[in-house]
């Protein structure tokens, strides 16, 4: 009997032994009788060859294997009965029973049916039939599982054409099944009277749907769509995006998503706010051959802009608001790339008004908190031990206190760093490597920024903006003299260049020892243009360009200095070893020399005016972040390592060091225009004390402490703290913080906060989180504004989250509360408070819903807040 369809040939496995090759092909009712008593005789084959050689391309025969095989002469038909299994093109057909018709061509396998495609998909049913080649057919009582774990589940399904397929009284999941309780509803679900699945299309269109939540409906759907589960990227409307907030009204939107390409998409999001009208963004996507870049375009026509505050304090004037974001990376070649992060904004306010998430903007603190946009083009270049890094950067200011020309833009702004290993063989015995290290920076301003050092303050017409004034002077008394007040920001325009270039080699001796003898030669040099005019009003404080005048004696000149030094660190590691484990002792001491050049008091300091004396800095050869300032004259830094390995119970390590100004100019103790170097730690001609401990007792706890002492009186001057802890279901952290106050560098209080951070996990696939972050400084400065004592544990931000997470489904629901910038003088504080409401469903997409609780009343309210 020849079959007109795939060849059939039929294999029976010997009870208790591995299963064998094909015996050989049926052709006569003769040959099935005798083949389903004859044995196997070939050799054995595994269900994954069969496969791996279904996938060559070349269609073999349909192979079956079975406990027996009945033949049915009268309707042309014949039976694998019994653990039945179908080999074909990569499937596995497995039944009680599989039947062939050779009239119709089709099979009919009933009884426990599971067929397995070749990409994994798996389809249960009670009852299945097909064509001979499996392309075409029915299933009654389905259950598929899809190799992207989504589940289909329908009385009956219809093969119609080999890309359609037909679930009637169908469900649809992301869920799987529980497995102590199979009969239990998954988490969600989408009933529908049809599921069509449209394979050439690579889409899923449901009728008459509802959305089933445990089991009980929560939506209906008419008609509903979404991407095979097997899609990464398909057309169609996305899951909608409502919001409310006071100013805006209630929003809603529903983003359409157009796969213009494999390569390239466009997102489109109309978005309607009750209050202010019709929002719209355009986000466009481009994946390209050597890199990417997206271009997102949005914004508003507000019908009612006064629900907003009025400026300085809120968009009040502003009608029409959006904003511009790109980013994109173009990979030149393997080292080399081009790239720019840019956004740019009608106004400071915009995102917060709007809730605007994207990825260039980045939170600086807890509570989605802005501070400032940052846009940059760049050029970079890596090599095996070098870098090159050309960019320019422009900044936006997004707090209440930033005033935009007092912003500067920076460009160029140029960095390369090369190191080149020195063979001793080649250079005559000196060895090491030489590390070559240059910037080149050049910013820009409309206006200078200043700050009152010992009483800060702010001008009395909006209490935002930095002013310096003689204490307690009515009408206020300018006082932009150094000392009195530190210049933050040049109003004009200044260049500096910096080249070094350094030796070090490294030398262990018999004792073990370690010694780095190292040398270097600094070459720097800047030109400043500041600006004599301009200058900005706010009631009777002025702030100018001209104040600039009393730090530089020179302007529109090139200075420059050729800085050379040399240096030697001892280190002497000893071990031992004790009853708890090994204990590591390395004491270290290191000497560095350079000129006795004096820094003048009216040098520029743009770059480095970050300035922490810790454990982390304690040996470098230049305490200072940038490349304004540099130390002088000679410097001595010591201090001692301790590591104790406990084996199975952690490990500890210490650090304690002091450094000391052993002869020449301290250049710490030296001001600068911003006063950088002063109150550091740094100042005196024996530092303050630096420590460190960490204590890793496993995987699951670790705590840090740093901390600086007062060489003189130990006072305490600086303390950072720093744990986290995994207990089971439960994970914590904690950081606290505690600095003095630094009034010559614009710190008149104590800063001190703590912040708690945590998260349990109070049942299978359930969590709550919380966070809180106190200021602790609060009581000391907000008396100057009101009589009213502030309590302690002042808090500055927290928040409450709940959710449930699984494989098919996210659910979360955060609160915030957060404290905003000051409004007015004196300073009113706001609490921003936003509900966030979260649902990502796996395969179908994310809804996020914000809600902004703040209420417009009380911004209202700081309108006339004003002297």
């Amino acid at each position: 009997m020849a079959l007109d369809r795939p060849s059939l040939a039929l294999r029976r496995p010997r009870p208790r032994a591995p299963r064998r090759g094909a015996v050989g092909v049926f052709a006569a009712g003769l040959a099935l009788a005798a083949l389903s008593v004859l044995p196997n005789f070939a050799a054995a084959q595994t269900l994954n060859d069969r496969i791996a050689g279904s996938n060559q391309g070349k269609k073999g025969p349909m192979v079956v294997e079975a406990g027996h095989v009945v033949y049915d002469d009268k309707n042309h038909a014949v039976s694998a009965v019994g653990d039945a299994q179908v080999y074909y093109e990569g499937k596995v057909l497995e039944a009680d029973k599989v039947t062939y018709f050779k009239d119709t061509g089709r099979v009919l396998a009933e009884g426990s049916v599971k067929l397995t495609e070749p990409d994994g998909s798996v389809t249960h049913a009670d009852k299945m039939e097909l064509t001979g080649d499996f392309k075409e057919g029915f299933v009654d009582t389905l259950r598929a599982d899809t190799k992207d774990r989504t589940h289909i589940g329908a009385t009956r399904s219809d093969k119609v054409d080999p890309d359609t397929t037909v679930f009637h009284k169908g469900t649809y999941t992301a869920c799987p099944s529980c497995a102590q309780h199979p009969e239990r509803p998954p988490l969600w679900r989408l009933r529908a009277k049809k599921i069509i699945h449209k394979n050439n299309e690579q889409m899923l269109y449901f009728e008459d749907a509802t959305f089933d939540l445990y089991g009980f409906p929560i939506a209906y759907f008419p008609v509903f769509s979404t991407a095979d589960p097997s899609v990464k990227r398909q057309s169609g409307f996305l899951l909608p995006t409502p919001s409310f907030s006071s100013t805006t009204g209630y929003g809603f939107g529903v983003p359409y998503f157009w796969a213009i390409s494999p390569d390239m998409d466009l997102t489109v999001t109309p978005k309607y706010y009750v209050r202010q009208g019709l929002w719209g963004d355009l986000d466009f996507r481009d994946r390209l051959d050597n890199g990417y870049f997206y271009l997102d375009v949005n914004g508003i026509h507000q019908t009612a802009p006064s629900a907003f505050p009025a400026n300085p304090w809120g968009a009040e004037d502003q009608t029409n608001r959006g904003a511009v974001t790109s980013q994109g990376t173009i990979w030149l070649n393997q080292n080399w790339k081009f790239g720019w992060d840019v956004m740019r904004l009608s106004d400071k306010w915009y995102v917060y008004d709007y809730g605007l998430p994207n990825q260039v903007l980045v939170p600086t603190l807890p509570g989605n908190v802005f501070s400032e946009t940052s846009s940059t083009v760049y050029l970079t270049g890596q090599g095996d031990r070098g870098y090159f890094d050309l960019r320019g950067y422009a900044f936006q200011g997004l707090s209440n206190f930033d005033y935009q020309p007092q912003l500067a833009n920076v460009a160029p702004m140029l960095d390369y760093n090369k190191t080149i290993d020195l063979p001793p063989d080649k250079t005559h015995g000196i060895g090491g490597q030489i590390e070559i290290d240059a910037n080149l920076t050049s910013s820009s301003a409309a206006l200078a920024s200043y700050q009152q050092t010992n009483a800060f303050e702010l001008d009395n017409l909006y209490g935002l903006h930095p002013v310096c004034n003689i204490p307690n002077t009515n009408p206020p008394v300018p006082d932009y003299t150094p000392g009195a007040c530190i210049l933050r920001g040049i109003g004009g325009s200044y260049t500096t260049g910096t080249v070094q270039v350094s030796w070090e080699r490294k030398y262990i001796d018999p004792l073990g020892e370690v010694f780095t003898p190292f040398a270097f030669l600094r070459a720097h040099g800047d030109y400043l243009d500041y600006s004599t005019s301009g200058s900005a009003t706010f009631g009777t404080d002025t702030i100018a360009n001209a104040y600039q005048s009393n730090y530089f004696s020179e302007n529109n000149q090139f200075q420059g200095t050729v800085t050379p030094g040399v240096g030697l660190e001892w280190r002497y590691p000893l071990l031992t070893r004790t009853p708890i484990g090994s204990l590591v002792i390395e004491p270290i001491g290191q000497i560095i020399a350079r000129p006795n050049a004096p820094v003048s008091s009216t040098l520029v300091n743009l770059d480095a005016q970050s300035l922490v004396f810790d454990d982390s800095n304690l040996f470098e050869w230049n305490k200072y972040s940038g490349y304004d300032r540099f130390e002088t004259g000679v410097r001595a830094n010591y201090g001692a390592q301790f590591t104790l390995d406990m084996d199975q119970h952690g490990y500890v390590n210490a650090l304690f060091g002091q450094s000391a100004q052993v002869a020449g100019v301290n250049s710490f103790n030296t001001p600068d225009a911003a006063n950088v170097g002063l109150e550091s730690g740094l100042n005196t001609p024996l530092s303050n004390y630096v420590a460190r401990v960490t204590y890793v007792p496993n995987s699951n706890y670790g705590f840090i402490a740093k901390a600086q002492f007062d060489e003189a009186t130990w006072a305490l001057a600086r303390l950072d703290i720093g744990a986290h802890a995994h207990y089971g279901p439960l994970d914590m952290g904690v950081q606290y913080a505690d600095y003095e106050q630094q009034p010559l560098i614009g710190y008149i209080y104590r800063r001190e906060g703590l912040q708690l951070n945590s998260k349990y996990d109070f049942a299978e696939h359930y969590f709550v989180s919380g966070n809180v972050n106190f200021d602790l400084s609060r009581h000391y400065y907000y008396p100057d504004y009101l009589p009213t004592s502030q309590p302690v544990f002042s808090v500055a931000t927290w928040g409450l989250g709940v959710g449930y997470t699984d494989d098919c489904t996210k659910v979360s629901l955060n609160y915030s509360n957060t404290i905003s910038d000051a409004y007015g003088d004196p300073p009113i504080y706001l609490r921003n408070q936003v509900v966030l409401l979260t649902i990502d469903l796996r395969t179908l997409g994310q809804i996020r819903s914000p809600i902004t609780l703040t209420p417009s009343a009380v911004q209202d309210g700081i309108h006339t807040n004003t002297n």
